[in-house]
């Protein structure tokens, strides 16, 4: 099993994706700013092997990059 872990480096890029965003998913709240700050301080480090993605990233360098960590552990 692998665990990617994807995360927002800047955290007002973070805030401004997060409050413009809207999944319509029915019966989905989505969560406000103060709801990931809280989730965040009470997030528990993440101490096993990973890899991590960087939103601030584009898209297509962080699926590319995916990509080869997955096929360099198969």
């Amino acid at each position: 099993m692998v665990f990617i872990e994807v995360v927002c480096s800047d955290p007002v890029v973070h805030r401004r994706r997060l409050e413009n965003r809207n999944r319509g998913i029915e019966g989905f709240v989505e969560p406000t700013w103060e709801v990931v700050e809280r989730l965040r301080e009470e997030f528990a480090s993440w101490a096993d092997h990973r890899f991590v993605l960087d939103t601030m990233i584009d898209l297509s360098p962080n699926v590319a990059t995916a990509l080869r960590f997955l096929s360099a552990t198969a």
